[in-house]
C-alpha cells in the first residue's frame, strides 16, 4: 500500500488553488496521507511601491493565511489533518525545499498553468531542487482518474516508477498500460533494411519486457504497448500516446544528478513537463535516490 507521511500543496493565490485543494481532498479520500501542508511564499521584495503607499504595514501574511484557511475549509474540509504555513522570503524555491526537509515531505502538488498564461520557471526550478516526489497538476485536469499510463525505458529509474504506479493501480483499482518508446539506428539505412531493423527492434524490445516480468512477476498481466520514435522525440511520442489511449494519469521515474542540485529531473520529463498536457504528471523519485 501507498502511504504518503507528509504532503506539501503549493498555493499561489490564482484560480487553480481552488482545483489544487480539491484535488487534495480527493488523494485524501483515496489514500493514506498523515499531514497536508497548505503553503505560500509572499515576495516582499516583489511588491510595488504603490502596495506600499496603498496598504502601508498591513500585515500580508496574515491576509494570506485567511484566504488560504478559507479556500481549505469550503474545498478540503477534514479530510485529514493539515497546516497552512505562510513565509517571507526573497527566493520561493529555497524556503519550499526547505520545508520539504524540515517536514518530511513525500510528495509535493504542483499547480501548472498553460503557456499562453505563464513560462512554468518557477515550476521548473522547484522540480530541479525539491528533494521528494512532485505531482503536477495543470490546471485543466480534472480529479477523475481511471487509467494510468507509465512509460518505462527498463532502468532502475523507470522500474521504480512502475512498482508505484502498478501499486497506485492495485490500490485504487485503476487501469495500468506500459509504453516503452524506441529508436532505429537511422544512420545506417539504407545500409540494412528499415523493416528488418524494426522487426529485430521490437524482438529486442519483448526479451527485455519478458525478463522484466519475471523479475517483476505483478506486472505479468499489464498490457504494455512498443512504440517507434520514428520523427518524433520519445516525449513527443508519449504524449501522442496519452491522447490516444485517454489517460488521466501520466507516472514518470526521475534520476538523481550529482553535483547540486542533488537531484534532477531528465530530459524526456522535462521536455513533457513544459508541454501542454492535460492530466496530472507524477513524477517520482525513490528514496533510494533522495537520501544520496
Amino acid at each position: 500500500m501507498i502511504a504518503i507521511n507528509s504532503m506539501m500543496v503549493c498555493l499561489d493565490l490564482s484560480d487553480i488553488d481552488e482545483k489544487l485543494v480539491a484535488f487534495t481532498r480527493t488523494i485524501c479520500e483515496r489514500m493514506q496521507v498523515g499531514k497536508v501542508y497548505f503553503v505560500h511564499n509572499i515576495k516582499v521584495s516583489e511588491l510595488s511601491e504603490d502596495f506600499r503607499e496603498w496598504f502601508g504595514d498591513v500585515d500580508l501574511a496574515s491576509e494570506v493565511e485567511g484566504n488560504i484557511n478559507d479556500i481549505v475549509t469550503e474545498q478540503f474540509g477534514n479530510a485529514t489533518t493539515y497546516e497552512v504555513l505562510v513565509s517571507e522570503e526573497p527566493n520561493t524555491e529555497v524556503i519550499l525545499a526547505d520545508l520539504v526537509k524540515r517536514y518530511k515531505v513525500n510528495l509535493t502538488l504542483l499547480g501548472k498553468k498553460m503557456s499562453d498564461k505563464s513560462t512554468g520557471a518557477l515550476g521548473t526550478k522547484l522540480l530541479q531542487i525539491l528533494p521528494c516526489s512532485v505531482l503536477v497538476f495543470p490546471e485543466t485536469a480534472t480529479s477523475k482518474i481511471e487509467k494510468v499510463l507509465a512509460p518505462i525505458d527498463f532502468s532502475d529509474t523507470s522500474v521504480h516508477a512502475l512498482r508505484l504506479s502498478k501499486n497506485l493501480s492495485d490500490q485504487l483499482g485503476l487501469q495500468l498500460e506500459i509504453l516503452h518508446v524506441y529508436r532505429l539506428p537511422t544512420q545506417y539505412f539504407p545500409l540494412i533494411s528499415e523493416e528488418k531493423a524494426e522487426r529485430k527492434a521490437e524482438e529486442i524490445v519483448k526479451e527485455r519486457f519478458a525478463a522484466l516480468q519475471k523479475k517483476l512477476r505483478e506486472t505479468a498481466g499489464v498490457p504494455y504497448t512498443l512504440v517507434r520514435a520514428a520523427n518524433k522525440s520519445i516525449a513527443e511520442r508519449i504524449r501522442l500516446h496519452l491522447d490516444k489511449g485517454k489517460h488521466d494519469l501520466l507516472v514518470l521515474g526521475l534520476k538523481g544528478n550529482n553535483p547540486l542540485p542533488s537531484l534532477s529531473f531528465g530530459g524526456v520529463p522535462k521536455e513533457i513537463y513544459n508541454m501542454d498536457i492535460h492530466i496530472p504528471l507524477w513524477l517520482v523519485y525513490s528514496e533510494e535516490v533522495i537520501k544520496k
